[in-house]
This record gives structure tokens, C-alpha cells and sequence, in this order.
């Protein structure tokens, strides 16, 4: 599979990667679309706050993806091969009053 990887000095490469196999209660999502969001551009031009931009090298960028699942591991329930999902990179504690209304990027808990 191919996937874009920010080696660092303000570039994009394309590379081939092995394509995974799901482990338990996972499932493998053939990407159609993915974002590259402000923290992939902050990375790409050197300006990430936080871990530093270094800690996005020679990773996959990107995040916030929608495909369709193609293959499912052992003891994975909720997912069926052919289902169609998006993959939300923010769970949240369910418990706090952000999360109860819907907002878990708001998430006040600390767990």
C-alpha cells in the first residue's frame, strides 16, 4: 500500500508500504480519503507545537480517514467486511458534559 511519509526538511515522499493484518477486535480499512490537517502542515513547514515535528517523520500523514473495511481480525464484533466507516481519532471520556452533548474534541477529563 502507499502512504505519504514527512522524512522532514519541508518534503512529502510517497512510499510503499506492507499492507497490515488486523489483530483482535481490528479491522483493515481501505482508505478512499483522508485529511491532511494543520498539525500534518505545521510538521511539513517546521512549526508543530508540542512533540516537535520530528516525531512526525517517516510516519503515514494524515488522519481523520473514511473507506471501507476489507478484512476483520479475530473477536471483532461491530464490523463486517464491506462496511463503510470514518475513523475518529478522538474517543473522549463519555462522561463528562461535552462528551454527553456530542463534543469529545471538547473532552474536560483527563482520563
Amino acid at each position: 500500500m502507499k502512504g505519504a511519509i514527512l522524512p522532514g526538511n519541508s518534503t512529502v515522499v510517497f512510499e510503499e508500504f506492507p499492507v497490515p493484518t488486523p489483530g483482535h477486535g481490528q479491522v483493515l480499512v481501505r482508505t478512499k480519503s483522508s485529511t491532511i490537517c494543520g498539525s500534518d502542515i505545521r510538521a511539513i513547514y517546521r512549526e508543530h507545537l508540542g512533540k516537535g515535528p520530528e516525531g512526525y517523520q517517516n510516519v503515514i500523514a494524515g488522519h481523520e480517514p473514511c473507506g471501507q473495511v476489507v478484512a476483520t481480525g479475530p473477536g471483532c464484533k461491530r464490523f463486517k467486511e464491506g462496511d463503510r466507516v470514518i475513523v475518529y481519532h478522538i474517543s473522549g471520556c463519555g462522561v463528562c458534559h461535552d462528551c454527553r452533548m456530542g463534543y469529545m474534541i471538547s473532552c474536560s477529563s483527563e482520563y
